[in-house]
């Protein structure tokens, strides 16, 4: 599979001066950002100059091409009053620079010491930033020649000129010349990175609309499509490998609409798409436009491969449901590359992605890869999305503190490793003096305590809530707050979770958990009983009777990060298929 990790440009129509720069990258990009910002630009750049960029910087000189070969254009010119230099800019990232610097200094012996000057120049504030060393080639002018946009005098600073003699000779193996008109220039020209090859670009527009009988497949915005479907419907006999696509399309049809039977077909005249479904064969365009949208696009990314595919708002016509089935079938049953230009936040965390977020100020658009919550908060914020309609997580977990969630997320990564805490689910803590204050019924509450009650399912419907039952043997009762908020929740959505044994801790290897109390309490000789009915942190000081507990805390952060989870202990296992089960269904089985 094709995989580019990055790339950035300037001097091109809303994008300004200041180098724009796309990375890292992953199997599927975001570019997000209100209407008319430029996010389109950075799909126009991709798939109409990068590669013309590419060989400009490849040969770094004055190249003349004819007006057909020269795919700049004015309208391609930057939009905005202020001055522009054109640049491309390509990423090496840390984790590829020493294979990379190992090429360019094969010799391991001879070349030990020129591979660490190397490194140090790569790694220095020229070329790194956040992570990757960028090598970036600039021009006045877009036909004109491109050089390497770096400053001689500044990096000549970064180690000595005996230094740069070796670098040098390590890299060309010259001798004599002069330090800042030869061994400088020439060891960053070696050193300068380009990717290999120019990928395999495609763009499915914003207008799709699958074309008519015999319509030419010159893009991929559903004109042709029909031709191209039928092709893989009944390919020739060398190349009957690609029933294999028909196949992967018809599986996703089937998942789109929820229906095993589901299947579409190109008939003999070829005049439409056929679609098969509970012993009826009706036409696709009778099943509404957002199939229409997601069969073209789902269509045109099965039947490319390595390839880099850039798809102009997706969620055109598409429910939320929708929209994220298609982006995880991209995903996962396709072998390209994809930047999805949307100002829709539901794909946000559809999948595993990169995400550029695109605003403009003054005619300049400004581009800013995202990292953490907030910077996404900003995103919806942008977006005009209310935190109620995007910020939570499809399921809520309420626990009594931060040990609980410490042991749930250890025991929801070995049962169900798929599950990722602030997406699938997010966990809550209310603390047990709270438990009087809170409530699970959607109803107002008719008493004099009804305004000190928090009505937790106002907060996200789909809410779970864990609690010890603090009993001391099993014949014992839960005490009537707790009795009450296991009838609340329990009566749905979400249930409540009580302890079969005393205390969360009970659920674990007793004689793992004094392990753990030794480990982080030096002073501790033992814990004072054990069984399902005790207090496992309670111990006793080395030479003394002095009975002192445990940091609930810290000793389950050394019980998960040093013992594989048991999920066959009382009631373990059942409670943890009720709740994983819970988790799938709040986020709408997609998982």
């Amino acid at each position: 599979m094709v995989i580019r990790k990055g790339f950035g440009f300037s001097g091109y129509r809303s994008i300004g001066d200041e180098l724009v720069r796309i990375g890292p990258l992953k199997k599927v990009n975001l570019i997000i950002g209100q209407n008319n910002v430029g996010k389109s630009n950075i799909v126009n750049f991709l798939n109409n100059q990068y590669a013309y960029f590419f060989e400009k910087a490849k040969n770094q000189q004055n190249i003349v091409r004819s007006p057909k070969e020269n795919p700049f254009l004015d309208i391609d010119n930057h939009i905005s009053n202020k001055k522009a230099q054109h640049r491309v800019s390509f990423p090496l990232f840390e984790d590829d620079i020493e294979k990379y610097i190992n090429s360019k200094l094969p010799n391991e012996r001879e070349h030990a010491i020129p591979r660490k000057l190397a490194w140090k120049i790569l790694d220095s504030k020229h070329f790194m930033i956040d992570g990757a060393a960028w090598f970036t080639y600039i021009s006045g002018n877009p036909n004109g020649p491109f050089k390497l946009d770096i400053n001689i005098n500044e990096v000549f600073r970064e180690i000595t000129e005996n230094e740069w003699l070796q670098l040098w000779y390590g890299l060309t193996q010259k001798r004599g010349g002069d330090v800042k008109a030869h061994w400088v220039p020439e060891s960053i020209q070696k050193l300068a990175y380009l990717p290999k090859s120019i990928p395999n670009i495609e763009v499915i527009p914003a207008i799709r609309k699958i074309g008519s009988a015999g319509s030419a497949a010159n893009d991929y915005s559903g004109e042709g499509i029909i031709e191209r479907i039928a092709r893989i419907q009944n390919p020739p006999l060398a190349q009957q490998e690609l029933k294999k696509k028909f196949a992967s399309i018809n599986g996703f049809i089937q998942e789109v609409l929820e229906n095993t039977t589901a299947e579409i077909e190109i008939p003999y005249d070829r005049d439409m798409i056929h679609i098969h479904m509970d012993g009826k064969t009706l036409p696709l365009e009778s099943l509404g436009t957002g199939v229409h949208e997601v069969v073209i696009i789902a269509a045109a990314s099965t039947l490319l491969d390595e390839t880099i595919i850039c798809v102009e708002e997706p969620e055109l016509h598409l429910h939320p449901l929708l929209q994220r089935k298609l982006v995880k079938y991209l995903s996962e049953k396709t072998e390209n590359q994809y930047f999805f230009t949307t100002h829709s936040a539901h794909l946000l965390d559809a999948v595993e992605s990169e995400i550029f977020h695109v605003t403009q100020i003054d005619g300049v658009s400004n581009v800013e890869a995202i990292s953490s919550t907030k910077q996404r908060s900003n995103i919806c914020n942008d977006l005009g999305y209310k935190a109620s309609d995007i910020l939570q997580a499809n399921c809520v977990i309420w626990v009594e503190g931060p040990s609980d969630r410490i042991y749930l997320n250890y025991w929801l990564g070995a049962h169900s490793p798929e599950l990722v805490e602030g997406v699938h689910y997010s966990i809550m803590f209310f603390g047990g003096r709270l438990f009087s204050h809170i409530t699970a019924l959607d109803q107002d509450i008719e008493n004099e305590a009804a305004d000190d009650l928090i009505i937790v399912r106002k907060l996200n419907r789909n809410t779970v809530i864990m609690f010890d039952s603090d009993k001391d043997k099993s014949r014992a009762r839960i005490n009537a707050t707790k009795q009450r908020l296991k009838t609340e929740f329990n009566s749905g959505p979400g249930f409540a979770w009580v302890t079969k044994g005393r205390e969360v801790e009970n659920y674990l290897n007793f004689d793992k958990v004094e392990e753990s109390v030794k480990a982080v309490h030096v002073s501790a000789s033992e814990i004072i009983k054990k069984g399902e009915w005790e207090n496992l942190l309670k111990y006793r000081k080395k030479g003394s009777k002095e009975e002192r507990t445990a940091s609930k805390v810290k000793v389950a952060r050394h019980y998960v990060s040093n013992n594989p989870a048991e999920l066959n202990v009382l009631d373990l296992e059942d409670r943890m298929n009720q709740l994983t089960s819970f988790i799938h269904s709040a986020n709408g089985g997609e998982i």
